[in-house]
């Protein structure tokens, strides 16, 4: 992830390399390696990249705080909702349903993983101190027209 121009961080992008499992896919092409990544550069934010063998790398950017509450319950509206599960057997699956005008797609995989990964992200920025990473003079540079 590429830093921001307003964003100060000294950290290194923390990443979790998981397998998603798609539930609307036919079991041969269920599988699908997905990679989150936490910068603290962009600290309010969580990226997935999912690597489809049969089609470029595709991004989403979802916020953090948003993940973290679908750990414990149903989070998100629009294009993006999080939620935990426990199957037949016990074992607790985070369930993630991505959305576009035209496309959706829905997820799970295993939710220890997840959730020991974003314990990480707020050991690195913690909550309620992700403001303070930002530059809000050179936010408002770039979202202002030039002189």
């Amino acid at each position: 992830m590429s830093q921001q121009p307003w964003a100060r961080s000294d950290e290194d992008p923390l990443t979790l390399d998981v397998t998603l499992h798609n539930l609307f896919a036919p079991p041969e092409n269920a599988s699908v390696p997905c990679r989150f990544t936490f910068d603290p550069a962009d600290p309010f934010s969580v990226r997935l990249d999912l690597m489809t063998p049969s089609a470029p790398r595709i991004s989403w950017v979802i916020g953090r705080d948003l993940l973290t509450q679908g750990t414990e319950g149903l989070s998100g509206e629009a294009d993006v909702k999080v939620w935990p599960s426990r199957r037949h057997d016990d074992t607790p699956f985070l369930y993630l349903r991505l959305e576009r005008t035209y496309a959706s797609a829905a997820f799970m995989t295993e939710l220890v993983p997840i959730r020991a990964w974003l314990e990480r992200t707020y050991d690195l920025v913690p909550r309620g101190g992700e403001s303070r990473l930002v530059d809000w003079d050179a936010l408002a540079c770039c979202l202002l027209p030039p002189r």
